[in-house]
């Protein structure tokens, strides 16, 4: 990728988080990224295609997560790694995981066009395995349930901003899987 090209990037990531993917226009990007409004059409060829490049990059990042969790044979590792998810994940990409919350809101057709369940069943599939090596009584439903806290962190790690109460709760769920 180029220079402007990741600026481009990064500046629209940033404004689509903060201000709304519906209420950012390409020239406000190329403004706020010193660029041209043809350069951005001429890399993405719209707005939806600049949209479709970030989603992209952010999917990346979950599936390279999973991968090193399909890596992992130890199965407290994976709990441990699985539980950890929103903190590294959302810290990693705070303004991703801002737009894709706020796309929900704005454009459910367009947050749907993005809805990526795949890596979500494989993450289902990797936590079933890890409480079955483990010998629980119900891996199925001690994966879904762990998922639904995950998916809790998730949610609270996004509206509470005191990182060490949210390290805090981590590790005592944590505590309650990881002997």
């Amino acid at each position: 990728m180029t220079i402007k090209r990741d600026n481009i990037l990064n500046v629209s990531l940033e404004l689509f988080a903060n201000q709304g993917y519906v209420n950012t226009s390409t020239s406000k990007i190329a403004k706020a990224a010193g660029v041209s409004e043809g350069l951005i059409f001429r890399h993405f060829g719209n707005k939806e295609g600049l949209l479709d490049a970030i989603v992209a990059i952010g999917t990346q990042s979950i599936e390279d997560y999973t991968t090193e969790l399909l890596n992992e044979n130890d199965p407290k590792k994976i709990i441990s790694q699985a539980i950890d998810f929103p903190v590294i994940i959302m810290k990693e990409n705070k303004d991703y995981w801002q737009l894709v919350s706020s796309l929900k809101f704005q454009s459910p057709e367009i947050a749907a066009k993005y809805h990526n369940t795949e890596i979500f069943k494989q993450l289902e599939e990797i936590l079933e395995k890890a409480f079955t090596k483990l010998n629980y009584e119900n891996p199925e439903m001690e994966m879904k349930y762990l998922f639904l806290t995950i998916a809790g962190l998730s949610s609270m790690h996004k509206q509470n901003k005191d990182e060490e109460a949210n390290l805090n709760l981590v590790n005592f769920i944590k505590s309650k899987y990881i002997n």
